[in-house]
């Protein structure tokens, strides 16, 4: 154990450096792996040639395997504004903080069609959505600003099976709950679904576009008024970990592209 104290605002929390929740799901070569929009799971095989196999159980000195993964569609992602932009930009170029004071909260969606809140291009039968209503009802106890730099959200019910879902159709952002988010100041945005989006949307991206302050089928990032804010998808929160506040640690493969690979680690903080 490693005691960390740590200056938020004007007052100083302590986080235990050995103690932290794991939010991320693994990206899975097997059959059963996690997939969204209808790709086919990840896949991994043996490198091999006339000279060299990557397997010890068929001879070989060590294991080399190729893996082949989509960062959006196969595990926890994080995702920064390339996404939707012409420019090339790499998601580890926004991330500049090693500890950041985050806000976990559960929220159950709505029926869609039944609550008056919105969705640009439009909402279906069946669909389910995270209202702005449900966020301010659980935010109201845990309204503390100094920890809302990061909003890592439950949506319930909250099945393990997450990890493993071939995803077509999951609950999604009505535009006025990401409105709220904006408005809150968070800078960084964990989800447990593989879009803040609806999966069929028309290539809208409105929640997208709504928290990269970009303007409706804009695409240049000289129009992005907070290029700096991430999103990260696929993420698990176990039924052991408590709504409340934390330090978030969220680390991220080193790819240049505009989602990589990531593992979010939030350690709880207690006063001293």
């Amino acid at each position: 154990m490693t005691a960390v104290d740590v200056h938020i605002g004007r007052r100083i929390f302590r986080i235990d450096s050995a103690k932290y929740f794991d939010l991320s799901v693994h990206i899975d070569g097997g059959v059963e792996g996690l997939s969204a929009f209808g790709v086919p799971p990840a896949g991994v095989q043996t490198v091999e040639n006339a000279w060299f196999v990557g397997d010890t159980r068929r001879g070989g000195s060590c294991n080399v395997r190729e893996y082949r993964f989509i960062p959006h569609c196969h595990g926890t992602h994080t995702e920064c504004v390339g996404h939707i932009v012409d420019q090339d930009v790499s998601v580890t170029a926004f991330l500049k903080d090693a500890w950041i004071p985050a806000t976990l909260i559960s929220v159950k969606p709505e029926k869609g069609m039944d609550c008056p809140e919105s969705y640009i291009p439009g909402k279906a039968e069946g669909d389910a959505l995270i209202t702005r209503r449900a966020l301010v009802e659980k935010l109201r106890t845990l309204d503390d600003e100094d920890f809302h730099q990061v909003l890592v959200i439950r949506s319930l019910p909250n099945s393990p099976s997450k990890r493993t879902r071939q995803y077509l159709a999951t609950p999604y952002f009505s535009n006025e709950a990401m409105a709220e988010i904006v408005r809150r100041g968070v800078k960084h945005l964990l989800v447990d679904m593989p879009s803040v989006d609806r999966m069929e949307d028309e290539g809208r991206l409105s929640n997208h576009r709504l928290f990269w302050e970009l303007p409706p089928d804009a695409h240049d990032l000289n129009r992005c008024k907070a290029p700096f804010r991430t999103i990260t998808e696929l993420i698990f929160v176990g039924d052991d970990i408590r709504d409340g506040y934390y330090l978030l640690n969220l680390q991220i493969a080193p790819f240049r592209g505009d989602a990589a690979p990531s593992r979010p680690l939030i350690f709880p903080v207690e006063v001293p």
